[in-house]
């Protein structure tokens, strides 16, 4: 009966010791975003250009990440829910060209697309300027 209950036991506390962990929320948003590749396989964080506080729990952040051995231009919100940041939206925008300026991406949370550095936008679409190309990124926040 001993040898029943400790094996009953001791495979019980295995199986909950071997639970995978699919929290993919985090402690910063930057950590949020590293966590998305992590948990979901989505593109690997290379370089963050900017992040753009849009609330005391909300932030936007465009950066440039690797997915399939190719760079592309990512953009993701990212909310601060029961104390922890957690990715809740994020879109491939690609990378800046003239034959991305009239193209745009949408998700519940934001629009995102570029446009070129003479282009004169909205007071309310964030900026973002890209230091090595003639192209700037604009975000409108919904």
């Amino acid at each position: 009966m001993y040898r029943f209950l400790f094996i009953l036991i001791f495979l019980l506390i295995l199986t909950v010791g071997c639970q995978p962990n699919n929290n993919s929320s985090s402690n910063t948003p930057k950590e949020a975003l590293e966590r998305i590749h992590i948990d979901g396989g989505y593109a690997e964080v290379v370089e963050i250009y900017e992040t753009i506080e849009i609330g005391e729990d909300r932030v936007i952040s465009v950066y440039k990440g690797a997915i399939n051995n190719s760079e592309e231009i990512f953009v993701a919100n990212i909310e601060q829910v029961d104390g922890r940041w957690l990715v809740t939206d994020a879109q491939n925008i690609g990378m800046p060209s003239a034959d991305r300026l009239n193209q745009s991406s949408v998700t519940e949370k934001f629009k995102a697309g570029f446009a070129d550095k003479h282009s004169f936008l909205n007071e309310e679409i964030k900026i973002i300027e890209l230091s090595d190309s003639n192209f700037k990124i604009w975000i409108e926040v919904f």
